[in-house]
């Protein structure tokens, strides 16, 4: 007997294997909590109470539609919502996973029934769309039955064998039996196979794109996004489901993030633009000509934020501005100068750095890398004829001018110091500038680390782009960084290739308090694992009392309370901090911390409450102490060719100043034949 489909009568396939759509008693399954319409919920009404004005009279009608849903259907939509965006799906391979809606069916017919949340299969065009929803048994049953031959077991190659075979074909038809008359019904078969397909697959369910993204929009408000992330949902359920622990802190939400409806479209609209340009930075070599069209137009976009902005530059708390467009864009620009570069667009680039560093409201702690870009761009490529003698001094000049302001700039952070400096010695050395005029940078030299030689097997040729493989003294491969860690540790040494993670993990455990110490708008939601002003002066400037007083009770080691309590109150629930890594044995961190010292490690504290942003990076690879000795050494390792960058230069400098050992381990291969 044939079946009703979607599109008429079509012949009903059997499958040995086929779902049973009713749940008899002895199949029901246990329903769980409606976590995922709840955790949904929480987000829109949290946004709804205070930031409503975000949004306009036909998206709250969407949200009040919303609202009057079922559990069932809320559920359904936020399941679906969690997954591939533009995507159908079948809704007899739900009852398995999502236990917790009683009836999929009705609430998935709800949310089709107005095509305002979802679609069903009735709408489905696209023929590839239901193809793709049927599994390779489902397509050579189908095959079988439209008498079509397959050659392959591969689903792509099955879906384009079945096309190619019924395509175009014809059926014979007869029109009029009486006189016998017979027409070819064109492309019959290949309508056939997609009826007889979307009966297979049964109802399926696709969400409404633009309530989809009316939705990203208020996830967007309610997150505090700086990223476009369909998927910022997962946190809080993660949450919920005590997958993820937050701490405890007091959250005091502000309503002025985004100041209009304006503000928030122009906010969506870059981190979309960021989305794509990110996405194609991945392959920077082969998408440098798509990436320079797609971003050719921030420049104006960015300066209709600027001028914006300036009237109000010192109203509004410097950590918030990372919510707006404007810094987005400026982000955006200062890539796109780096993409001129690639394409030796250099005055192009350059006039971009000159506007970048015009302002002092986006990305100020970026300033010194422009300045750094500016002068290498005034040395070699400003002066377009090479035997101009007059105009190349000129632009060297105004080069070490350049530099000059990025060492005066209070924002230039201290790791841009020593190329600046660098660049001026030797532009100074070329224009022969008299020794009694140039600068003198020698007592701002950086201390050197101790240097030593470890030599050993590399199993894998040096590639660029690509680790090297190498033997460690116990015979197992991994990197030259854990070569030269077994190396240390058959000398007593213990230690980690951590590249600073046990310090930053020290540092949670330290400042614990204090990171999520209340300070008003830091804390926006429930689901962060730092205050909003980490990254800037503002930490420091909020909470300087405290931070003195903790200061002070590292110099004296009087931290070890502090290191236990929140061990004992967050360890078990291993609580989401930003530099936390629970993995370390807490006997190992007291004797790191022991064996660093208070001194040193009061220094290394001040510098992460100063400006985390710079510090959390460019520590040595190599974190190793003896708990007998009660001493600590760091080790930054570099193979063949390898030099260090001016970022880990000042954090060795910054240790040695502090009283910590700081090695340079150099690794070089040696043929396993020669002694």
């Amino acid at each position: 007997m044939d079946d009703e489909g979607p599109f008429g009568p079509v012949k009903r396939i059997k499958f040995k294997h086929e779902p049973v759509l009713e749940r008899s008693e002895s199949t029901i399954i246990p329903r769980r909590s409606n976590i995922y319409a709840e955790s949904f919920l929480t987000a829109l009404n949290t946004v709804l109470e205070s930031e409503a004005f975000l949004f306009d009279s036909t998206e709250q009608k969407l949200f009040d539609s919303f609202l009057r849903l079922s559990d069932d259907s809320k559920s359904l939509y936020a399941r679906l919502f969690l997954r591939k965006s533009n995507c159908w799906f079948r809704i007899n391979s739900m009852f398995q996973t999502y236990t917790e809606i009683s009836d999929i069916y009705k609430a998935s017919q709800e949310l089709t029934q107005s095509h305002v949340f979802a679609h069903d299969q009735t709408t489905m065009k696209v023929r590839d769309d239901v193809y793709d929803l049927m599994t390779v048994d489902e397509l050579k049953l189908m095959a079988k039955n439209l008498s079509c031959k397959l050659s392959t077991k591969n689903k792509v190659e099955i879906i384009n064998q079945l096309k190619e075979q019924t395509i175009g074909q014809r059926i014979l038809k007869v029109q009029n039996q009486s006189q016998s008359t017979i027409n070819l019904e064109p492309h019959s078969l290949s309508s056939k196979m997609f009826r007889q397909a979307i009966d297979i697959v049964g109802p399926c369910i696709r969400l409404e794109e633009h309530a989809t993204k009316i939705f990203c929009r208020v996830h967007l408000v309610y997150f505090r996004s700086t990223e476009f992330d369909k998927n910022a949902l997962t946190t809080l359920i993660l949450a919920q489901m005590s997958k993820r622990k937050y701490a405890d802190y007091f959250i005091c939400r502000s309503s002025g993030v985004f100041k209009t409806r304006c503000c928030l479209l122009e906010y969506e609209k870059a981190l979309e633009l960021q989305e794509q340009m990110d996405s194609l930075m991945v392959n920077l070599a082969v998408n440098v000509d798509v990436l320079y069209e797609l971003l050719k137009n921030v420049y104006g976009q960015w300066e209709k934020c600027l001028e914006q902005e300036k009237p109000r530059e010192w109203d509004r708390d410097n950590y918030l501005i990372r919510f707006s467009a404007g810094w987005i864009y400026t982000r955006l620009l200062y890539k796109f100068a780096e993409i001129l570069l690639r394409l030796h667009r250099y005055k192009e680039a350059y006039s971009i750095y000159d506007k970048l560093l015009s302002q002092k409201i986006y990305h100020v702690g970026k300033r010194g890398k422009w300045y750094q870009k500016k002068a290498l761009i005034e040395t070699q490529y400003m002066c377009d004829d090479g035997k101009d003698w007059k105009l190349k001094r000129y632009w060297k000049e105004k080069a070490i001018n350049t530099c000059e302001l990025g060492l005066q700039d209070p924002e230039t952070h201290l790791r841009y110091h020593i190329e600046l400096q660098r660049r001026i010695i030797r532009l100074e050395k070329t224009l022969r500038v008299l020794p009694k005029d140039r600068h003198i940078f020698s007592h701002l030299t950086l201390r050197r680390p101790q240097e030593r030689t470890f030599y050993g097997e590399q199993i894998s040729e040096s590639t660029i782009g690509k680790r090297t493989i190498w033997k460690d003294l116990d015979g197992n491969t991994g990197s030259v960084e854990i070569m030269c860690l077994s190396n240390y540790k058959s000398q007593g040494w213990r230690g980690y290739f951590d590249e600073g993670s046990l310090l930053r993990t020290i540092f949670a455990y330290i400042f614990w308090d204090v990171i999520f110490y209340p300070v008003p708008f830091v804390f926006e939601t429930p689901y962060q694992n730092c205050p909003l002003d980490l990254n800037t002066d503002a930490f420091y400037l909020n909470r300087s009392g405290l931070i003195q007083q903790r200061i002070q009770e590292i110099e004296n080691l009087a931290i070890f309370d502090h290191v236990d309590s929140v061990y004992e109150s967050n360890f078990e629930h291993q609580t989401t901090c930003i530099g936390m890594n629970w993995e370390y044995d807490i006997k190992e961190v007291k004797e790191a911390i022991k064996c660093i010292g208070g001194f040193a490690l009061s220094i290394i504290c001040r510098v992460f409450c100063e400006g985390y942003d710079h510090w959390s990076s460019g520590l040595p690879d190599l974190f190793l102490w003896d708990p007998l000795l009660s001493k600590c050494m760091f080790s930054e390792v570099k193979s063949e060719n390898d030099r260090l960058s001016d970022h880990q230069r000042v954090w060795i400098d910054l240790l040695c100043t502090a009283g910590v050992t700081v090695e340079l381990c150099h690794a070089l291969p040696v043929n396993p034949r020669e002694e």
